[in-house]
């Protein structure tokens, strides 16, 4: 079974969990850096082109790294990469839920994942995310060349309206939100636009950069209930 359908087999299973449908050589992959546990994968394996890899994404701002286990044709590894918009400095000191290798079997691999690898995963992640926080309550955005945005937060709310409600992803690479290229500028700027009007009226305070210099947009002050309506 080749690696994205193997990671589509588990995400089938997995809820909440989406698969990467691109399979990527593990040599120079440049999201290998993210892998915050590395388990019993071998350094060396990451000097063959014959290993490619796919991305297990959760819409906390969790992600696996999935590979073939080198020299077990019987087993995958099942790694965790750092959490949504953290680098290794945000997990400095912290205990990194190891990664495990996992049976080929769809079925037996994802039982093994929810019983000895997911929840540890999930309770490890809210505080490097917190850590990476550029402020109280700050969602910065940023423009790649294509201009694009690319969100930062370190709150794990905003990263799951982003990715769960936004119709946003999550590089394997850099740890950001991002929305698919497939989009056309029109439809990414009204996604936007709408992403940034939740994120307000949930009280982030959104920072967007302008020709002007950056824009800061508030949150949205509360609604006052009508009249006869209960607070």
């Amino acid at each position: 079974m080749h690696v994205t359908e193997f990671t589509r087999a588990l995400a089938d299973r997995l809820p909440g969990w989406r698969h990467d449908p691109t399979a990527v050589p593990i040599a120079n992959d440049p999201a290998s850096a993210r892998i915050w546990d590395s388990g019993p994968l071998p350094y060396a394996a990451f000097e063959t082109d014959s290993v490619q890899r796919s991305v297990l994404t959760h819409h906390w701002g969790l992600q696996l790294y999935v590979m073939p286990r080198p020299h077990r044709p019987g087993e995958y590894l099942a790694l965790t990469m750092l959490p949504a918009n953290t680098s290794h400095q945000h997990v400095t000191g912290l205990r990194a839920p190891r990664g495990i290798a996992v049976p080929a079997d769809p079925v037996r691999a994802a039982a093994r994942l929810r019983h000895r690898l997911l929840t540890d995963y999930r309770l490890s992640a809210p505080t490097p995310i917190r850590r990476s926080s550029p402020g109280h309550l700050q969602v910065h955005i940023v423009l790649d060349e294509h201009r694009r945005p690319r969100i930062r937060t370190g709150y794990v709310a905003a990263v799951i309206e982003l990715l769960a409600h936004g119709g946003f992803r999550l590089d394997p690479a850099t740890g950001e939100c991002h929305l698919p290229d497939s989009l056309t500028d029109r439809e990414a700027r009204r996604r936007l636009t709408i992403s940034v009007h939740r994120l307000r009226l949930q009280g982030f305070h959104i920072t967007i950069p302008s020709p002007d210099g950056p824009r800061t947009y508030p949150p949205h002050a509360p609604t006052a209930p009508r009249r006869g309506q209960r607070r």
